[in-house]
């Protein structure tokens, strides 16, 4: 089975001076100082489209947006965390509203929504999270959330299961602060970068009305240092040995990570 984003990239021929503009760094550095993107937003929407909705592709089983809250994370023996993109998730969904869920499952493989809101009956909104340090840029975060609402709306359109009608979807792209720091969205702690913001703010114009949705980037302003802090001392306090699994409850819930908190980066 093939990866529905490899696939789609591979579609998009988003390459320009030997980097790609979605997965690779200097590719993103690249569009920021030319605003070329290489592929319209059109092609992207119609590829997302194609690859999705092939018999390989299309989403399957009987747990599609399934709505659910998983609270269990790995810390290793050294007291981190296995996955720190995880193990934020499951801070975030558990120190927010129970209206927040996540891993809910979209595709039917292992690919699912990071976070999903439930705003009220006629709007959803997706969140993508990204950790303090990652290897996918910007444009490669918003390649994937997009590829999420397209199988949502193929799942509805194509009656491939029973699942609720939303009338907005909206996007959220989530990270910490350091993450926009490696992309040259923000210089140090609160200081943004207005010229690079002003160029991806004119892609999402674009995006919104080509996909019929609200994105955003948004920041956490929660440093990595503290987050692993607290991750030791829960392993400490449940008396762990080895690699163990911890499972949070409402009383580990970090009012940093409440969504009141999240600042706004850039949005459509």
């Amino acid at each position: 089975m093939k990866d529905i984003l490899k696939e789609v990239i591979s579609h998009l021929q988003s390459d320009k001076a030997k980097y790609c503009r979605i997965t690779h760094k200097r590719g993103w550095l690249e569009y920021l100082k030319d605003e070329d993107l290489v592929f319209t937003l059109q092609e992207l929407h119609q590829t997302l489209r194609k690859v999705i909705d092939s018999d390989q592709m299309r989403p399957k089983g009987n747990k599609l947006f399934c709505l659910r809250r998983k609270y269990n994370f790995t810390i290793k023996a050294d007291k981190t965390p296995y996955r720190p993109e995880e193990a934020l998730e499951r801070f975030i969904v558990v120190s927010n509203a129970d209206t927040f869920y996540n891993q809910i499952p979209i595709g039917g493989r292992k690919e699912s929504i990071d976070i999903g809101i439930k705003e009220n009956d006629s709007k959803f909104t997706f969140v993508e999270l990204k950790p303090w340090s990652s290897a996918n840029p910007p444009l490669y975060a918003l390649v994937e959330i997009l590829k999420n609402l397209i199988e949502y709306r193929i799942i509805y359109e194509r009656e491939i299961k029973d699942i609720p009608q939303f009338k907005e979807l909206d996007l959220i792209i989530l990270a910490p602060e350091t993450y926009y720091q490696t992309y040259n969205l923000i210089y140090n702690k609160g200081v943004y970068r207005d010229d690079m913001i002003r160029t991806l703010e004119k892609t999402l114009k674009e995006l919104s009305s080509e996909f019929q949705t609200n994105v955003s980037f948004m920041v956490l302003e929660i440093e990595k240092n503290f987050f692993f802090n607290i991750c030791r001392e829960m392993y400490d306090d449940k008396k762990a040995k080895g690699q163990a699994i911890i499972t949070l409850s409402e009383t580990d819930a970090i009012p940093i990570l409440t969504r009141d908190n999240w600042k706004l980066l850039a949005t459509s």
